[in-house]
């Protein structure tokens, strides 16, 4: 279930944060591959995130 409630958060951030994102207009190209390599690293944050809940879930603590 936690898993499910942090995968409805990470979603809506990334949402809230393409609308930021829209709402600032035009983005300098250095800017705007900062931004990206950061979603980048986020996801594979995220990602590592999940992998340790769900060997969490499995020994059930």
């Amino acid at each position: 279930m936690a898993q499910k409630k942090l995968e409805e958060l990470n979603t809506e951030f990334l949402s809230s944060l393409e609308e930021y994102l829209k709402s600032k207009g035009e983005i300098k190209e250095e800017d705007q591959q900062k931004i990206h390599t950061a979603k980048e690293e986020l996801q594979a944050a995220w990602i590592k995130i999940r992998e340790v809940l769900m060997v969490l879930e499995r020994i059930e603590i």
